[in-house]
């Protein structure tokens, strides 16, 4: 970028939770993920080139996997992949079928049968591709890492937030600043009006947008091709034990854990300070335990019994301290099948997704080929902005 390009940030959120669904934070000692989990490190090439030039640590590590002694016989997630996609090989040589006329839970439902598929959605530990498209979630969507076995990376996401601010310079970013409306100007020397939610105006000819889909569509109603990206809910809750119930946990949550009911996922945070991520919930379990995530005693205890029956230890075994929670209405986004828009190709629809018009831009893993991960929004940045767009449309 020229060292002439002037650029201003308009951040919703307090100075201190800048960086939306990335960032850490503390909980008894023990550091917590906020939003964003961890790298992959065979596949998010742009998150670590950007690591390595922010001289930020990413360690890694190998992912195990423990399944509660409830969830008998888990289906092998890779190799369900594998047959799904062999079927859907066939399934698009029919010419009576499009290529992507059907969701993933349509198809899968349709080859793995009614109780084969609940077993899938239990054994992949979430839910959030079911009403995506079979062809993104097959070849896109990289299931394979719902499996144990691959490489992650862990990611101190406040350093990065810190140092990207540091980067492009906290002078360059208004924070409490929530746009609620985008004008398109005529006869102006610049293109577009911004309001924000304190009744400020800003004027650009060129305007980024880098939130959820929600907003997206509030400040771009008139664009039908939002209407076809989807977001669904996620939900962090930790809890801190005593000595006692760590003990006991350590011997049914050894790594990262798949229960069954809401609570979907255990993850051991720190087994010294026995901190726990005891729920790591999507959809309807998210919408469902967000109801008990103040931390009182009533609903301590409900997280006790939950984590008991998921895990099948003895009632009144177990006793929480204090519990802590990160619920977002959309944690991450999706796509309808590709037959309702009027796309011929899932990479003309993201085209379109990112370009709405001259001089404005749609950014994030909400309109990427990697939804639900932090390369996905690096991806969409990557593809989209560029010295001939940025040097282009000055004020």
């Amino acid at each position: 970028m020229s060292p002439s390009t002037k650029f201003l940030i308009l951040e919703s959120n307090k100075k201190q939770y800048i960086g939306g669904r990335v960032g850490n934070s503390e909980f008894y000692g023990a550091s917590i993920v906020v939003g964003a989990g961890v790298g992959r490190k065979d596949t998010d090439k742009l998150l670590i080139r950007l690591l390595n030039e922010l001289n930020i640590s990413h360690e890694p590590f190998k992912v195990n996997m423990n399944y509660s002694s409830l969830i008998k016989n888990p289906i092998n997630v890779k190799k369900c992949l594998i047959y799904l996609r062999q079927q859907y090989n066939n399934f698009i040589k029919n010419d009576s079928v499009k290529n992507d006329s059907v969701t993933f839970k349509q198809f899968a439902k349709h080859y793995l049968g009614q109780t084969n598929y609940k077993k899938l959605l239990v054994s992949a530990g979430y839910t959030d591709y079911e009403n995506e498209d079979a062809y993104e979630v097959l070849y896109h969507y990289q299931f394979e890492d719902n499996g144990p076995g691959w490489t992650a990376l862990d990611i101190k996401w406040s350093d990065l937030i810190d140092k990207l601010c540091n980067k492009v310079g906290y002078q360059n970013i208004k924070t409490s600043n929530k746009v609620e409306k985008i004008n398109k100007l005529k006869n102006y020397p610049c293109e577009f009006e911004i309001i924000t939610d304190n009744s400020k105006k800003y004027y650009s000819n060129k305007v980024i947008i880098a939130t959820r889909i929600s907003t997206t569509k509030k400040l771009l109603p008139m664009y039908d091709i939002y209407n076809y990206i989807h977001g669904q809910p996620f939900l962090y809750v930790y809890a801190k034990f005593t000595k006692q119930s760590n003990d006991i946990l350590k011997e049914y949550v050894p790594y990262y854990t798949i229960v069954p009911g809401p609570l979907q996922k255990i993850v051991p945070m720190d087994l010294q300070k026995g901190v726990y991520m005891i729920a790591y919930s999507d959809n309807k379990n998210a919408n469902f335990l967000k109801n008990y995530t103040e931390n009182t005693e009533k609903n301590r205890i409900f997280f006790e019994n939950e984590v008991e029956k998921s895990l099948n230890i003895k009632n009144k075994s177990l006793k929480i301290i204090a519990i802590t929670s990160y619920y977002w209405p959309i944690g991450t986004h999706y796509y309808d099948p590709l037959y309702k828009t009027n796309h011929n190709n899932r990479e003309e629809f993201i085209f379109d997704a990112q370009h709405p018009e001259k001089g404005l831009l749609v950014v994030g893993e909400a309109v990427s080929r990697r939804q639900g991960w932090t390369e996905g929004a690096l991806q969409s940045v990557n593809l989209t902005l560029n010295k001939k767009w940025i040097n282009s449309l000055n004020c």
